[in-house]
């Protein structure tokens, strides 16, 4: 019985530690953006190619982007983070807008294009946005599932950061990281 209790304790205490979004360690502060997992050079990695579309289903290429800093946001119309987030993301794309960078959106929304379309005129996005696919999106990114995640790319390609769960752009140690990755682009 014992036993069979300390088990239970163990496998609780494993799916604890299973949860997406909180890479930090602050469970449950759904207000603070988790510390960039920032990679060294050595381990940078390139983004791969992604099949996304426009809005009107035309196939995109996120290839034209490069040779500017990217900030790319996986989002979707039902994650509260994701509404929580695309004020300041929207805010980051004005900020940066004569620089070479971009604030790029991809909604994992599937099937109603209507519903993307009037979530992004409700909060006045202007910055670019397309469709993902689905969830399967996360799988060929590497990771987690579910939404948001926010990943910082040079201008090169390589993927620089990410952020799982929602993202401050403004928050010191951010804006740093991305003012330093856009010096190094221009």
């Amino acid at each position: 019985m014992r036993r069979a209790a300390l088990g239970a304790l163990a496998l609780a205490a494993v799916a604890a530690g299973c949860r997406g979004g909180e890479r930090d360690g602050a469970a449950g502060d759904a207000s603070r953006t988790p510390e960039p997992a920032e990679r060294s050079p050595a381990t940078y990695r390139p983004l791969p190619p992604l099949e996304v579309t426009h809005l009107d289903g035309r196939p995109a290429d996120l290839g034209e982007f490069h040779g500017r800093v990217v900030i790319l946001n996986l989002w979707a119309t039902w994650c509260i983070p994701c509404r929580d987030e695309m004020p300041e993301l929207q805010q980051m794309h004005a900020k940066y807008a004569a620089d070479p960078f971009e604030v790029v959106g991809i909604s994992i929304d599937e099937g109603d294009v209507a519903l993307v379309e009037g979530f992004l005129e409700e909060f006045d996005i202007t910055y670019p946005n397309f469709l993902g696919g689905g969830p399967e999106l996360t799988q060929t990114l590497e990771l987690y599932p579910g939404v948001p995640h926010t990943l910082l790319v040079d201008a090169e390609g390589l993927i620089r950061a990410y952020w799982g769960g929602r993202f401050h752009p403004f928050e010191p140690e951010t804006a740093a990281l991305v003012e330093r990755v856009l010096s190094e682009a221009q």
